[in-house]
């Protein structure tokens, strides 16, 4: 049997009939298991006019209209940039880490996946896109992109949009971690002493600061004059400033931080400039008197000029935190307060980073004491250790015994 009458939406078949509709920009054409009785094809009719009218209302259930239709089940499952918003919405974490997924998803996966539905995507799609985005950045960049889409595809398998993963099988690829890179305390000295003579006094007092407590740069410019507590000489670190946004400290814990001289002075020179405005107002400040808000113009208008003025290398000023570790190291210091010192839960951050410091702490005495393991009173071995007597070697012959120099045949080193 031939199509229904145009504009009806409704074909009919020899057994059957079936409705075409259009919806989401797609043509549709769904199959009613009815015969092609005039009564069947005058109510496919009515029900293709009622499609058509819901599509265009915006309320069009396709699933609950044809519940055994394949297309219908795919249609369910949502495209990747829509999914996006979706899950974007649930993520409960720091506003700066979910600018960075929203960054990622919407800027490169949106538009590597576009037009495919979640379970579209396969383990190739992924693995391509991290090819082609690792001809340029970093290995560590490129593993960032991952880290998201591992999130969102983890939320779609958990809502039953797709049976597994597409990033399951797609691994990391390897970086190299790049050392720590502090100050030495000689260039720290004529750092802050340039500083002292050629920049605004509270920019002298900024560093002067972070060189002496070793606070994260996120840290420093949240701190409060309500946080120190001048009997006891310390401050107490429980906020930071990440992208204008002050929030938990990146640990999530607070922790109080000692003074030492240096540190106690710079405060000293800050009183001057913020301490009247109050409690909660923050301890360093710009000189136009405005409080910092990251660390861009502090490093741009005033550290890298300084080291260039100096012939220091440069390095990022986030240094100054690795300094205080280093020094204190050097000095003695036992590991446990440095770590606290530095906010990190225990040691293990300490030994990892900074082990050649640790080893330079004991000034050479655990070198001295393998030296004594290994010293003269140990057992030798060796082409002179079997010598019946010095530089003489018994050599037997047809002619009887006889000696030869070993002088005269030793090697030359």
């Amino acid at each position: 049997m031939g199509r229904g009458k145009r504009g009806t939406g409704v074909e009919v078949r020899k057994h059957c009939l079936r409705i075409r509709f259009t919806y989401g920009g797609k043509r549709c054409l769904e199959t009613i298991d009815l015969p092609p009785t005039p009564a069947n094809i005058k109510a496919a009719t009515k029900m293709a006019a009622k499609i058509r009218q819901e599509i265009e209302l915006g309320v069009f259930d396709y699933a609950t209209t044809f519940p055994k239709s394949v297309d219908a089940q795919k249609r369910e499952i949502p495209l990747f940039a829509d999914y996006v918003k979706t899950w974007l919405a649930t993520l409960t974490c720091e506003k700066s880490t979910a600018d960075g997924y929203r960054t990622t998803l919407e800027n490169f996966w949106s538009p590597t996946f576009v037009g495919k539905r979640l379970d579209e995507i396969k383990h190739t799609d992924v693995a391509k896109g991290v090819a082609e985005k690792a001809k340029t950045p970093s290995a560590k960049t490129t593993n960032n992109l991952l880290i998201a889409l591992r999130g969102l595809f983890a939320a779609a398998e958990a809502d039953g949009y797709i049976e597994q993963p597409p990033t399951d099988k797609v691994h990391n690829r390897k970086h190299q971690r790049a050392d720590i890179d502090p100050f030495e305390p000689d260039e720290m000295e004529v750092i802050v002493t340039r500083m002292a003579e050629r920049t605004p006094e509270v920019v002298w007092a900024y560093y002067e600061f972070a060189f002496n407590t070793g606070l994260r740069t996120s840290e420093q410019i949240a701190l409060r004059w309500g946080n120190v507590d001048w009997r006891r000489r310390m401050v107490k670190i429980v906020n930071a400033r990440v992208r204008h946004q002050v929030k938990d400290t990146k640990t999530h814990h607070a922790r109080d931080v000692d003074l030492n001289d240096r540190a106690m002075a710079a405060l000293a020179v800050m009183k001057k400039h913020t301490f009247l405005k109050g409690a909660d107002a923050t301890i360093f400040a710009d000189p136009d008197g405005r409080p910092w808000t990251s660390d861009r113009k502090q490093r741009e208008e005033f550290f890298y000029p300084v080291l260039k003025a100096l012939g220091i290398r440069r390095r990022r000023a986030y240094n100054t935190r690795h300094t205080y570790a280093t020094v204190g190291l050097m000095a003695g210091v036992n590991l446990a307060y440095i770590a606290r010192q530095l906010g990190h839960k225990d040691t293990s951050m300490l030994l990892k980073h900074y082990a050649k410091w640790i080893d330079g702490a004991d000034k050479g005495a655990e070198r001295a004491k393998l030296n004594a393991a290994f010293g003269v009173n140990w057992p030798r071995t060796g082409p002179n250790n079997h010598q019946p007597q010095e530089n003489q070697e018994v050599d037997g012959g047809s002619d009887g015994a006889r000696t030869r120099d070993l002088r005269r045949d030793r090697p030359s080193l």
